[in-house]
């Protein structure tokens, strides 16, 4: 007798595995994975492929209760007559790589899980990594990636497979997964951090999708159609970006492509341009690896994923250079450029974005928004606005005409300035501002039309610090 959850499982199988083929379980002992791997040792002999079972244990949970789970699988794998492997992470390495990468502790987690399971793959010439994935976890992703204002790739969700990942569940919901579970009297083990609201995904999962549920019934069938649209539109522009924006190499590290032909295109593929080439830094600098990343270490610090707003901001133009997360770009007149940032890169090309009114200390001297008072030591600029050291063919709007910055600093009289640095927002250069050992000094201002809404950003400095 084949069960129906068995027979959903079978279908997704029907069309990715072939006889022959090793499938690698990631079973966390959870009702989803629980329910996955009970299904797949019913069907090994029926569509001849070999099943292993990998656990891994993060070491972000109290010792015994991840030890609980560790042997509740490996009895599991013993009943089903599944081989069994148990990959430990030592206990505060994935909470320390969160803190130092500036990732959620769930995010560092996943890093060493899928490095983990590209490993064991490896290792056992598994064709498949096969995840627990439902269709309840593809709703609650769209939801995250919405809610952290994400574009038309991350608002597609999860992809059925992707690499030699492989989601066979995805199509059910959790609802089915409980059904079969009490089908087979199966018992499984929950993750006492699944009610810890610390996470935005148990936020999501626990406060508001009880509330769609209650007063938007239809969400469940909306959204997973809505993220499908997205999917296609981002394959489009994806398409668009690989074909009309090909990056090249430039020596170890730097992407280029033209200037003229990044700015002749859509502002839509231009940003999917950026994103593109910092996947292709990723995978490069951390050897070659499924979905950008390696599979056999966690990416190095600094290697998380560069903001969209970061990268649109650039993608409008009017910005010469600032930093994108793990990236630098720059506009070099000619080219446009992508390299890593890396701590030589990132201290000599400084830089602090600056998204919302409020008082900011940034290297040495205070910059808040607020009244027009005392406008010798304050400048006019839209926001969000970026900070970064001066380049030497930055220029600014002067008299109705943009003028080469480095000109006009020759032109004045020098001073023991440590530093020169440029106050930019999407519409070029604001304000040039000089430090000194008294504090900063406004060198240049640009030209500004009367009438337009601006904020007024005043400075201090020195014993104002």
């Amino acid at each position: 007798m084949m069960f129906a959850f068995e027979e959903a499982v079978a279908r997704e199988l029907g069309t990715m595995v072939r006889e022959g083929s090793r499938l690698l379980a990631a079973v966390s002992g959870g009702a989803d994975s629980t329910a996955l791997l009970a299904a797949l040792a019913a069907l090994r002999r029926d569509l001849g492929f070999r099943l292993f079972c990998l656990h891994v244990d993060h070491g972000i949970r109290p010792r015994e209760e991840s030890r609980g789970d560790a042997r509740w699988v490996r009895k599991l794998c013993a009943s089903l007559e599944v081989p069994f492997r148990l990959v430990s992470i030592p206990p505060g390495r994935v909470v320390k790589t969160a803190r130092e990468r500036g990732v959620g502790v769930e995010g560092a987690a996943r890093l060493y899980r899928h490095a983990a399971w590209n490993r064991e793959a490896r290792r056992i010439g598994a064709e498949w990594v096969l995840t627990a994935h439902t269709r309840n976890d593809l709703l609650e992703t769209i939801l995250m990636r919405f809610l952290r204002g994400a574009g038309p790739a991350g608002l597609a969700g999860m992809p059925r497979s992707r690499g030699r990942l492989f989601r066979p569940l995805l199509n059910q919901d959790r609802s089915a997964v409980l059904r079969y579970l009490t089908e087979r009297n199966l018992s499984f083990r929950t993750d006492s951090t699944n009610g810890d609201d610390r996470f935005l995904r148990n936020r999501i999962r626990n406060r508001l999708i009880p509330v769609l549920d209650e007063l938007f019934p239809f969400w469940r069938r909306s959204l997973p159609a809505s993220g499908e649209t997205q999917g296609l539109a981002a394959a489009v522009i994806t398409d668009l970006a690989r074909s009309r924006l090909p990056w090249e190499r430039a020596g170890t590290g730097v992407l280029t492509l033209p200037r003229e032909n990044f700015f002749a295109e859509p502002e839509i593929v231009r940003e999917e341009a950026l994103f593109l080439a910092a996947d292709r830094l990723k995978a490069e600098g951390q050897g070659a690896g499924e979905a950008g990343f390696s599979p056999d270490r966690v990416p190095r610090r600094g290697a998380g994923e560069p903001r969209r707003e970061v990268i649109r901001l650039f993608a409008r133009g009017g910005i010469s250079a600032l930093d994108a997360g793990p990236l630098r770009i720059e506009d070099r007149g000619t080219r446009v450029a992508v390299l890593p940032r890396g701590d030589g890169v990132y201290e000599a090309g400084f830089s602090w974005l600056i998204k919302k009114p409020g008082r900011y200390k940034l290297r040495g001297f205070i910059i808040e928004t607020g009244s027009a008072g005392g406008v010798e030591k304050g400048f006019f600029a839209r926001l969000p606005l970026v900070l970064r050291r001066n380049f030497p063919d930055d220029s600014i709007m002067v008299k109705g005409r943009m003028r080469p910055i480095k000109k006009a600093l020759d032109r004045m009289p020098q001073s023991e300035y440590t530093d020169i640095i440029n106050a930019g927002d999407v519409e070029g250069t604001a304000a040039v501002i000089g430090l000194d050992q008294k504090g900063p000094v406004i060198l240049l201002r640009r030209e500004e039309k009367p009438g337009r809404p601006l904020f007024f950003f005043s400075l201090a400095g020195g014993a104002d610090v």
